[in-house]
């Protein structure tokens, strides 16, 4: 039988594609990067194809550059407006030269008219922003420095990995849906209380005003950056730093003596439990002694139990070492007392318990005799004594300061650069801040942002374009599921294996629901006789509801 005659099946892969590209469609993304990154007549493929077919790879769960045009020729190419792909369009040097177009692009000026479009498409508040940092490694040698100076050095390491060169991926997102709205990636050695005046600088240009609230960890608190911010008519919400004189004070007189409190709010543990962090602030006005910002101080019922918890394990680990130093004494370089003291404050300093020990070196001379020469001993042999110091080691908690210490356990102070924001507002503000912390698990763990795969400093700045764009189009996904959900009044939906209910849908777990959806072409030869597509189920169905997406616009157009 001839090849010719045989009939032969094609998988085509369509899966979440068709949601993503009907979100980024919405969005306008598709349309603003073909303005900014036009097709040259002699191109077979358009540089924003090219991308985009990045980005919807990072959202799905990102591969290498090497392995996209195998991924790529496993989907339906109807999808992007293709009747077919042609066999070795998609490779990775195509995707490497739309990296290179998408770097000499003006990045500013497309972050810019693609966040005010998203904004105005969804309707997005903007009176509540949100900032953080992390840090993306790279293995390897990524040399050279960019036109914006951007660099891999070493510097903090977030990801523990201080041997390693980095970058430092800054992100800001609406307390609405934690929608990112602004990025910036700088050189590993950033640090960021560095970054804050020219982030918020971007988000006045971005918003249009200057009294959205703006929530950051305790690296905004400098003079320097509270101080512009404050006087462009800026507002601030933060934890006040450790080392600050005002907390030191504090936990002071309230080690020493008890103050009154008043509850200001109560948070569920979980979803079903009947358990709560009670939140208190403490009654007084507190504020800074530099410019008189207002320092609210709050007490957390599950942080208390925390600190207590977190201290006991740092002691465990300090007995244990201590015990292991006593049985090293008076050996090598422990043979001198200046020499275990300093061996016993490395320990305490390590686990930050120095003030809960009280620590004895004893000492004791021992003498005896040696023999003065060399030989067998007789009975004229001379002997001389000797004198050796030995050096013990005992330690004991200091039980008054733990006692002590359990007053200041689950406190924390809130700064708040409007006096018209009260305890329970900024408290509230600041409760959404590890909701960032989530697109920092999304930028890592399903785009697998590290380590960085690019061997050119300028295509991996490109990249973290692509990243910030994926990140919206999850964020704006999640953010309109729940909306609908509430408003069509779904308490959940079964999302997890087993049928088992999610309360707050992410995007990978909506994505999950769409694997291996595709469709089927039958060729008898080389001529089309029939397509099928795989049935959507009611959860599915569901979602695309949810998504304000009908069925006809998640398939892509048949062939004619």
């Amino acid at each position: 039988m001839s090849s010719k005659n045989l009939k032969k099946i094609i998988r085509q892969y369509v899966g979440e594609i068709p949601i993503l590209q009907n979100i980024a469609n919405r969005l306008g993304i598709i349309e603003i990067l073909s303005q900014h990154i036009p097709l040259h007549g002699n191109e077979k493929v358009s540089p924003t194809d090219s991308l985009m077919l990045l980005v919807y790879n990072i959202t799905c769960g990102r591969q290498p550059l090497y392995e996209l045009e195998e991924w790529v020729n496993k989907l339906n190419s109807r999808m992007f407006g293709y009747r077919s792909f042609e066999k070795g369009v998609f490779n990775d040097d195509r995707f490497a030269r739309a990296l290179d177009k998408l770097y000499q692009a003006d990045r500013a000026s497309l972050m810019t008219q693609i966040v005010v479009n998203t904004v105005k498409i969804i309707n997005l508040k903007l009176d509540q922003i949100h900032n953080d940092s992390t840090t993306v490694k790279a293995y390897g040698k990524i040399a050279g420095t960019t036109k914006t100076g951007l660099e891999l050095k070493r510097g903090n390491s977030k990801e523990h990995r201080p041997d390693l060169k980095q970058l430092v991926y800054c992100l800001s997102v609406s307390a609405d849906g934690f929608v990112p709205i602004h990025y910036k990636t700088y050189s590993g050695n950033t640090t960021d209380d560095t970054t804050h005046i020219q982030t918020w600088d971007t988000l006045h240009q971005i918003i249009g005003r200057t009294n959205f609230v703006y929530v950051a960890d305790c690296k905004v608190c400098t003079d320097k950056q509270l101080s512009y911010i404050v006087s462009h008519h800026g507002k601030v919400i933060t934890v006040v730093p450790e080392t600050w004189r005002e907390v030191q004070q504090f936990k002071d007189q309230l080690r020493n003596k008890a103050k009154k409190k008043k509850v200001i709010m109560r948070r569920r543990l979980d979803t079903h439990g009947k358990k709560y962090d009670i939140f208190s602030c403490f009654e007084g006005t507190y504020t800074t002694q530099k410019r008189a910002y207002t320092i609210y101080w709050i007490h957390s019922s599950q942080k208390k139990i925390q600190d207590f918890q977190r201290r006991q394990v740092l002691l465990q680990h300090a007995e244990k070492s201590l015990a292991e130093l006593s049985l090293r004494l008076n050996k090598r370089q422990l043979k001198s007392k200046d020499a275990i003291v300093q061996a016993v404050n490395n320990i305490l300093e390590k686990y930050k318990v120095t003030p809960f020990y009280k620590i004895a070196i004893q000492q004791r001379e021992i003498s005896y005799q040696v023999q003065s020469g060399k030989g067998k001993p007789g009975p004229n042999t001379k002997y001389k004594t000797l004198t050796e110091t030995i050096f013990s080691l005992c330690w004991y908690q200091n039980k008054r300061t733990l006692y002590q210490e359990k007053n200041v356990d689950g406190i924390f102070p809130l700064l708040c650069t409007d006096k018209n924001i009260d305890a329970k507002t900024a408290l509230a503000a600041y409760k959404y801040q590890p909701r960032l912390e989530k697109r920092f698990t999304q930028f890592k763990s399903i785009h697998h942002a590290a380590p960085l795969l690019f061997k050119n400093i300028e295509r991996v700045e490109a990249m973290m374009f692509l990243f910030f764009i994926a990140l919206i189009i999850q964020a704006v996904i999640e953010r309109e599921v729940r909306m609908n959900m509430k408003k069509n009044e779904i308490d959940k939906l079964p999302l997890y294996p087993e049928h088992r209910l999610s309360y707050h849908p992410t995007t990978a777990k909506i994505f999950d629901r769409f694997v291996d959806i595709s469709t089927y072409l039958l060729y008898d030869g080389n001529k089309l006789i029939q397509e099928c597509v795989d049935s959507l189920n009611q959860i599915q169905l569901t979602i695309l509801e949810l998504l304000n997406i009908s069925e006809n616009q998640y398939w892509p157009n048949r062939f004619n």
